[in-house]
């Protein structure tokens, strides 16, 4: 293991493959016509892989989130999510600061349970609705990356967003890494994102390009969203260059996931056959994550032997937790590293 570097940091730490590099460089930054513009290519070819009308272009999946939330509600309006979503923890309060929205949150764990989410939407448990914030949206993220890469299967959605528009008229659904989770589930991407109104997905993930997001809805939505991307900067001109690259990750990249989701299983397989604890067991996707507290060290100073002593780089994860995001870049020597390095690690520490 001496000399050998591994980010599992994230699943961002990929590189555009050559294809993407190929892509980016004959791109025309003014396109001629609209039959060469690649923005246009990349929102239409997402827009049918998650099977909605139309798909928008965005620097970032944080602000296609913010920007969901902008077109589905109204200042003082409630949007339910949960309270480990990448939304309510990681997007620094911005449907709060920006979109002037009340956020509510069910209990900590992530996908919520049916009885969980009617007990949530039920206005028996709260004040009389006549002094409450009107319901507008539910939040759901798939895969769920607080939990490990949690799978919300197509039968969960179907019945999570049938509950829900008892009192919310609009899903919103973080699909950052949907298509991890589609893999997962063994359906294709557009069979988990049909139940609700709008979807987000990241291109810089697995997927591999270097940077951006797509944000998917109705037509009619699409149009409400565009406005609010302009008015908070997210417009990009040139943008040509980079959707080339995000054309190639939907084309090209897809269906590697699935091999990063076979590999973080061998490695959470490996990790509990010498009694380490790994959560969700059995690994669903590519992201799995790691309890030190049950061998004795805080998660900051595991991340930083792993780092120092093995030239593993993981990613620290809430109180108790490490998370250990596996992508394409991870080769089979890397991955018995990988395996002997936390395992010899968390023993010298048991």
């Amino acid at each position: 293991m001496l000399g050998m570097r591994v980010d599992v940091s994230s699943d961002t730490a990929t590189e555009p493959s050559a294809e993407m590099r190929d892509a980016m460089a004959t791109a025309r930054a003014k396109p001629r016509s609209s039959s060469d513009n690649e923005v246009g290519r990349l929102q239409a070819l997402g827009a049918d892989l998650l099977g909605k009308e139309a798909g928008l272009y965005m620097p970032t999946g944080t602000q296609a989130n913010l920007v969901a939330i902008l077109s589905h509600t109204a200042p003082s309006q409630e949007v339910l999510l949960g309270q480990d979503s990448h939304i309510y923890e990681q997007e620094v309060g911005g449907a709060a600061a920006l979109a002037g929205v009340m956020l509510r949150t069910w209990p900590e764990g992530g996908v919520p349970t049916p009885t969980e989410l009617t007990e949530a939407i039920d206005p028996a448990h709260r004040f009389p609705t006549s002094a409450a914030p009107e319901p507008a949206l539910l939040c759901l993220e798939n895969s769920h990356n607080a939990s490990g890469g949690r799978v919300i299967h197509v039968e969960e959605m179907i019945e999570l967003c049938s509950i829900a528009r008892r009192r919310f008229p609009a899903v919103h659904l973080d699909g950052a890494r949907i298509f991890n989770a589609a893999a997962a589930a063994g359906v294709s991407a557009h069979r988990l994102a049909d139940p609700v109104d709008s979807v987000s997905i990241s291109l810089d993930k697995g997927l591999s390009a270097p940077m951006g997001a797509l944000l998917m809805g109705s037509s009619e939505f699409i149009v409400r969203a565009t406005r609010w991307r302009r008015m908070l900067g997210g417009y990009m001109r040139k943008a040509e260059i980079m959707a080339a690259a995000g054309v190639v990750a939907l084309e090209r990249m897809v269906g590697q996931l699935e091999l990063d989701n076979r590999r973080a299983a061998r490695i959470g397989e490996h990790l509990v056959s010498v009694g380490l604890g790994v959560q969700p067991y059995p690994v669903q996707t590519n992201l799995l994550m790691l309890d030190t507290h049950e061998f004795g060290i805080e998660p900051q100073s595991f991340v930083d032997r792993l780092d120092e002593d093995y030239g593993i780089l993981a990613h620290v994860y809430g109180r108790r937790l490490v998370r250990l995001a596996i992508h394409r870049h991870v080769r089979d020597d890397e991955e018995e590293a990988i395996v002997a390095g936390v395992t010899e690690l968390a023993h010298q520490r048991s």
